[in-house]
């Protein structure tokens, strides 16, 4: 049996237009939330599967990981 595929959707505002960009993991999609904060955009929400991420949650999830990604960075 095929395991079913899961899409991660993060639901944004760019230059005041509403995207959604598809990601295959819950984590892509939490990066590229990241990603889209730090650029200036207003990050709505994550739809997965069987989860919705609202946007306090992709705040408190960047914030946590920030400190951990820089450490992971090479010198």
């Amino acid at each position: 049996m095929r395991e079913r595929v899961s899409e991660w959707v993060l639901h944004c505002a760019v230059n005041q237009r509403h995207i959604r960009r598809s990601q295959p993991t819950r984590e892509a999609a939490l990066k590229d939330a990241c990603s889209q904060l730090l650029e200036g955009h207003a990050v709505n929400r994550i739809v997965g599967p069987n989860e919705t991420i609202n946007a306090e949650r992709v705040k408190d999830w960047c914030a946590k990981h920030k400190s951990s990604s820089k450490r992971q960075s090479p010198n």
